[in-house]
């Protein structure tokens, strides 16, 4: 019970860190150099002594660099147009001091195309695609560039080569309103991801409950007797009380801004340390559970020097654990490194899920109300109040030498480049998780043998699903003009919503609020309440 109660608390301390940093990395916008996540169109206007008229071109601003700095009327002022000198600016070029340089497609990244324009003065670059379509251009690693980057289509990058050899040539650049993209397929994968993570967890915590029940009852009665408490009493791990919901948002607050502060390499490497160790003991949990399932002859007890005596599967299971997360930490940067992340992370929550519980709906109310005030705040009331900067996206970004913070899903966008990534926050999909999970347990509080019910679970996902379809079409819609957006002000209105609006319509909304059972109306009228008293949804109940 010990080991158990200790590895709870320590789940609870990274469930803060996770938050908060994943609470920023939300709102990141791809990989450390990127400084959006989605496609922004830009109008070229060029003006060339070959023609009479201008001829506007359509082109679209890398996911790194600078936007456009608007002029009179929404355009800028003409820049003189110029071919680079290495026609890929794979390696530097010759100097064109305040002008926008026209380079082609192929051979080198994106960033160091960039990098190598901007180091010869460009004031703007213009990449020619040899594709039929315009596509995104991301990049990877900690380059900065601070100009803008667009790519037009090949026939226009023809034509204003043409232009620019016919004498002379000047372009303005303006920005394009258009719509958000979400890519579907990444979409849907990052909503099956989280989903299964809430359903997994709920699964095992139940699991866990019955299990442990069922051991009450054998030494409680061991004659074979009923036992007289129903199940999830005495459940093991860590319960979330109203004194922690009400401090969870301070403390996640607390941790941003320390991190805000500091910015230095340390922080980013204890913040990635949390993560690695937090996914050791997911990891730890499902190997455990597998090979014990499958090899139920190893389960028994060894001596080892040391860690004296343990169980015998326990040796595979933290030896693959530690394994899977040093191959992440050496192939960081290897684009299939997400995959890895991803089950680490889906484990981490898992174990949380199954460990840290609410005690009744009020506290988790308090909890979640509070974490989506907490996004509210630093996404849209706190840059206003303080100097335009935000705290989150700053964190998110890793400062000035753009280090990453690890605690997200992400999938890659089809058709992107490599480092393009949909991405969802830890922080979006624990915390609804806790209620998903209480609400699977209060169905269950009295089932003592056979199929669990998922009277709760179902609609509950459902809910849940829900708020992340209203998050991507915020996000297809730029609701509030962020380039990520706050998944909690749209999951916590679904969810909580959804759960208290069910609970009523079965006539336990009281109880579920309570905690427990309720009592009869005599001992109600006696004036005992259990409201704010804490008792779990696992409270005992004579039968």
């Amino acid at each position: 019970m010990g080991s158990r109660q200790s590895a709870s608390w320590s789940l609870l301390a990274l469930l803060i860190v996770a938050f908060c940093a994943a609470s920023a990395s939300a709102q990141a916008t791809g990989e450390p150099c990127q400084t959006r996540s989605i496609p922004v169109g830009v109008s070229i206007v060029e003006t060339s002594v070959a023609r009479e008229n201008s001829v506007t071109y359509l082109g679209l601003l890398a996911f790194f660099g600078s936007t456009v700095d608007a002029g009179p009327r929404g355009s800028a002022d003409p820049i003189p147009l110029v071919v680079a000198s290495d026609r890929n600016a794979c390696t530097s070029i010759a100097e064109v001091a305040g002008k926008a340089v026209l380079l082609w497609r192929g051979e080198c990244a994106y960033i160091e195309k960039a990098r190598n324009a901007q180091d010869a003065g460009a004031a703007a670059v213009i990449v020619v695609s040899d594709e039929e379509e315009l596509s995104p251009m991301s990049c990877a690693g900690d380059a900065s560039v601070t100009i803008p980057v667009m790519q037009v289509l090949e026939k226009d990058g023809a034509q204003m080569e043409q232009d620019i050899a016919a004498g002379s040539a000047t372009v303005s650049i303006s920005e394009l309103k258009i719509k958000g993209t979400v890519d579907l397929t990444a979409s849907t994968a990052l909503l099956a991801m989280a989903s299964l993570t809430i359903i997994f967890g709920a699964v095992w915590s139940l699991y866990d409950q019955m299990s442990h029940s069922q051991r009450d009852e054998t030494e409680s009665n061991p004659h074979g007797g009923r036992a007289a408490a129903a199940h999830g009493s005495g459940l093991e791990g860590l319960e979330i009380t109203e004194s922690s919901a009400a401090y969870f948002v301070v403390f996640a607050s607390v941790v941003l801004l320390v991190i805000f502060f500091t910015m230095q390499h340390w922080v980013f490497i204890v913040i990635k340390g949390v993560f690695c160790f937090a996914a050791v003991q997911g990891l730890t949990a499902l190997f455990f559970a597998a090979i014990e399932s499958s090899f139920k002859s190893m389960s028994q007890d060894i001596n080892l020097p040391v860690f004296g005596t343990v169980n015998a599967v326990s040796v595979p299971s933290v030896s693959l654990a530690v394994i899977t997360v040093l191959v992440w930490l050496i192939n960081q940067g290897a684009d299939w490194a997400w995959v890895l992340q991803d089950v680490m992370g889906m484990s981490f929550l898992v174990n949380v899920l199954r460990l840290v519980h609410l005690p009744n709906l009020k506290v988790g109310s308090m909890l979640l109300m509070g974490a989506m005030c907490y996004d509210i705040f630093w996404v849209y009331i706190q840059p206003h109040l303080f100097g335009n900067e935000s705290v989150m996206v700053k964190v998110a970004k890793g400062g000035e030498k753009h280090e990453s913070l690890p605690m997200l899903f992400l999938f890659p966008r089809l058709g992107g480049s490599v480092g393009d990534f949909s991405m969802l926050g830890y922080g979006d999909v624990i915390l609804p998780g806790l209620l998903i999970v209480h609400n699977h347990l209060f169905d269950n509080r009295k089932v003592e043998s056979g199929r669990p019910r998922m009277r709760y679970l179902v609609p509950s996902i459902g809910a849940y699903i829900a708020g992340l379809l209203l998050t991507f079409m915020a996000l297809y819609f730029e609701v509030g003009g962020q380039g990520g957006q706050p998944a909690l002000c749209y999951l916590v209105p679904s969810v909580l919503g959804g759960t208290v609006a069910y609970a009523h319509s079965r006539g336990e909304f009281k109880e579920m609020w309570r905690g427990g059972d309720l009592l009869d109306e005599t001992e109600e009228d006696e004036g005992e309440r259990l409201i704010g008293s804490g008792s779990t949804n696992s409270t005992a109940a004579n039968v």
